[in-house]
């Protein structure tokens, strides 16, 4: 997919989360294969289990943190992994962002620290020197910001990333997978409401 068919996709899907989060019904409805959900493959995981492909500079995801934060706290036992994507050069650095803020051990400060920056204080990172400054904002020290951002570990785990986003053919985002098997469509499904349903479904569906 072209950068410029990437970037309508997020697009797209920030207006219709927008609606999602402003026009939330109770109302939920049985799932359609296909429709609401694709199957990627014949096996998934035993256990409930979740992806959230993300990105900090995308709107849309920023709208939908309230909505993962309330899943997250109330199905304990499903495993949430967020994976950044950057769909475009700039977004990129938000990518190692979020990796560093695990390898650094601080994403419980990182993660809402880099939402609130982007899309409250209207703010931007543009480099290394703009990442570094926001960690040691955070009490990271900076040789230890060296150190994780010259990692191996970091190297891979922006690999990791890409890889999972070109197996589940991941074109817009937010994007959900359950149980590394079922990709929902969130244009189809509509609402936060059909969104919570739908994982619930899902991640309790046999491999």
């Amino acid at each position: 997919m072209s950068h410029l068919n990437r970037k309508i996709s997020v697009i797209a899907l920030f207006a219709v989360f927008i609606t999602l989060t402003t026009n939330v019904s109770s109302a939920t409805r049985d799932l359609v294969k296909g429709k609401d959900y694709e199957q990627m493959g014949p096996k998934g995981t035993t256990k409930p289990e979740i992806l959230e492909f993300f990105n900090y500079g995308c709107p849309a995801c920023y709208k939908m943190e309230s909505f993962t934060n309330r899943y997250k706290n109330s199905h304990k036992n499903t495993k949430f992994t967020m994976v950044p994507v950057g769909f475009n050069p700039s977004w990129k650095i938000y990518v190692k962002a979020y990796y560093l803020g695990s390898l650094l051990k601080v994403l419980d400060k990182s993660h809402p620290a880099m939402f609130h920056l982007l899309h409250v204080k209207k703010k931007i990172v543009k480099n290394d020197k703009d990442l570094k400054s926001f960690f040691t904002n955070l009490g990271v020290e900076s040789d230890q910001y060296d150190k994780a951002n010259k990692s191996f570990a970091l190297n891979s785990q922006i690999r990791k990333s890409k890889q999972l986003s070109k197996k589940y053919r991941i074109s817009g985002i937010p994007a959900f997978v359950a149980n590394q098997k079922y990709k929902l469509d969130n244009q189809s499904l509509k609402t936060t409401d059909m969104i919570e349903h739908a994982l619930e479904k899902l991640t309790q569906s046999s491999p």
